[in-house]
């Protein structure tokens, strides 16, 4: 370990050899939050700090046993490499402290990590004591990854199972018993995991997170943690998370305390709120069986926003400098206070390029650069910010509340899930299916009411299971009507060719159904979603569309846009439907026919 002390400063280095790739040691070193509580540091008492500067946080806490309270400035960081954190002491006998982290390519494959920590202390005097807690907590760290490098080289046997407490086997066999055989098993996983895991692993639990590292269908782990809460393993929250560092700015206990709109003190922003991208839910242990640390270990490292390829200080009057992403693409250059400018790395773009920060304004406005060239934010005047690189693509690793709406179980388990009375909030991009029976009116003259309402209630559960099929859900029905939503549209197109190809079988034994036959129009497209009759639902020109071209459609047809008919045919999505006409359709309210497609089946 090389040591050097300069008047008050104390600077402590060490490179180390690990045998493990870069690419692999690199996602748990720059995992702050969990290096911070495997070393036995405190968790923090967090305060945002909303004026000018650089500093982001005041923060209590408590290093090698003394009470220490700090303004931390935000990291920085460029993946998959290095970072660096700098903390302004107000408490104790430091008056900052600096730490950061380096992971190389090293011999045979493996990697050179090298581990940095400046301390300045308040007083000369204490610099000598200060430089042995400092190579104490060094070594520390060296022995976290040390231990990292080994455990990814030569997994250890799993410990022994701790005990469970009798009240979280309760809620264990409570979840089991309302599950399927098949699923009993991952069903006592889950539990257990929730007893035994480490607080800063089930204090925020992402449905599709777990699933994803589990190896498991995501659908299958969000039914366990809906379940769960009813069978009392579980409590569920909702998140608002920020559109930039995406993570959580608030938290609400239930959707109907959800306002329109959003403010992150760390990016400084002010946000509208998409329910398919700004409202998450989140679960943790249910309060009565465990009770989680609600405190963070980190204020915010380079795992916990992933999408954040690179994040630098931006000087009061000086540059933050970066290098562009190695991989083509589309990003985005963000400075704190909402200042953007898009990026976008081809092979024939610049070498360099220059952005200037005037009044929150950055230009230009758009850059096109090579993988790998220098980039520099500036700025004269003006205040301390943090600028970063931002993938802009969406990391589909989220249960948003729009997801959680077009889920059957979550609209029976948390019907008093709703927006408050007049709310409205908006989402990106939704799939709808309209159907309607055609010749019901003559069938309830002819047959009367009580067999034509049967074999309306059947056609409605022969539907139900062609949506569920397409983790679809019915939002309501009207009339002999059904309205349908779903995540995408080969979903709705999947479930309407379904529904048209299993028609004539449903009909078969039913000789009293006469001539019904369904007619059916699927679109996709921006909308909103309201409470309406105590159920979420949608309303816009989507919505609109969806049902007048449902009311363009002939017996036996799937009438879709023609664009959604091409996209059909190039995904695989018509099954057994063909293009039976192109046509243009004149639907009430729009000022233009519309091209569209008739499908059928056979």
């Amino acid at each position: 370990m090389r040591y050097a002390t300069v008047m008050r400063t104390i600077e402590l280095e060490q490179e180390i050899s690990c045998v493990s790739p870069p690419a692999t040691l690199w996602p748990l070193l720059a995992d702050t939050a969990r290096l911070n509580r495997i070393v036995g540091m405190a968790p923090l008492e967090l305060t945002p700090l909303d004026g000018p500067g650089a500093e982001r946080y005041h923060v209590k806490t408590s290093l090698d046993g003394f009470s220490a309270e700090y303004d931390e400035e935000p990291f920085e960081w460029r993946s998959p490499d290095s970072f660096v954190v700098r903390r302004n002491m107000t408490k104790g006998a430091l008056q900052s402290l600096q730490m950061g982290l380096s992971v190389l390519p090293g011999d045979n494959g493996g990697s050179r990590v090298t581990w940095r920590l400046v301390l300045t202390v308040k007083l000369g005097f204490l610099a000598p004591i200060t430089r042995l807690v400092g190579g104490w907590r060094m070594r520390t760290i060296l022995a976290a990854t040390r231990a990292f490098d080994a455990t990814l080289v030569d997994p250890p046997a799993p410990a022994p199972p701790t005990a469970i407490s009798p009240a979280f086997e309760r809620a264990i066999t409570a979840l089991q018993t309302v599950l399927p055989e098949p699923d009993r098993a991952l069903a006592r996983r889950f539990g257990e995991w929730l007893a035994r895991a480490p607080d800063v692993d089930v204090m925020h639990i992402r449905p599709f997170e777990v699933a994803d590292e589990w190896g498991e269908p995501r659908e299958a782990i969000l039914t366990l943690c809906l379940e769960g809460v009813v069978a009392g393993l579980l409590q569920m929250h909702w998140d608002i998370v920020c559109p930039s560092c995406r993570t959580a700015a608030s938290r609400v206990e239930h959707l109907y305390e959800v306002r329109d709109g959003g403010h992150c003190g760390f990016c400084d922003i002010r946000f509208d709120l998409p329910l398919d991208q700004a409202v998450e839910a989140v679960f943790q242990p249910a309060a009565s069986l465990r009770e989680v640390t609600p405190l963070p270990y980190c204020t915010g490292g380079p795992t916990s926003t992933p999408h954040v390829l690179a994040q630098a200080h931006l000087p009061q009057d000086g540059s933050a400098h970066f290098f562009a992403p190695s991989a083509p693409g589309k990003y985005r250059v963000f400075v704190r206070g909402g200042a953007t400018a898009s990026l976008t790395v081809a092979p024939t773009g610049r070498d360099d390029v220059r952005f200037d920060l005037t009044d929150l304004v950055v230009t230009p406005a758009a850059a096109t650069v090579t993988p790998g060239a220098a980039i520099v934010v500036h700025q004269n005047g003006g205040t301390a910010r943090h600028a970063k690189i931002e993938q802009l693509a969406w990391i589909d690793r989220a249960a948003t509340a729009h997801r959680m709406s077009l889920q059957p179980r979550f609209r029976r388990l948390f019907s008093g899930e709703v927006l408050s009375p007049g709310r409205q909030l908006h989402v990106a991009r939704v799939s709808l299916l309209f159907s309607d029976l055609s010749a019901s009116t003559a069938l309830y003259s002819r047959v009367g009411d009580a067999i034509a309402f049967r074999l309306v209630q059947d056609h409605f559960e022969l539907l139900r299971e062609k949506i569920a099929a397409e983790n679809g859900v019915v939002v309501k029905t009207i009339g002999d009507a059904v309205m349908a939503a779903f995540q995408d549209e080969g979903s709705a197109l999947r479930a309407a060719v379904a529904m048209q190809a299993a028609w004539d079988a449903f009909r078969e034994p039913r000789p009293d159904g006469g001539d019904t036959m369904l007619k059916i129009g699927v679109h996709s497209g921006p909308a909103f979603v309201v409470t309406a009759n105590g159920v979420l639902d949608y309303f816009g020109q989507t919505v609109n569309v969806a049902a007048r071209l449902q009311g363009a459609a002939h017996e036996r047809e799937i009438v879709v846009t023609d664009a959604l008919a091409d996209r059909a045919v190039e995904e695989g999505w018509m099954g057994g439907a063909r293009i039976s006409e192109r046509f243009d359709a004149v639907l009430k309210g729009l000022d233009h026919p519309l091209r569209a497609a008739r499908l059928v089946v056979g």
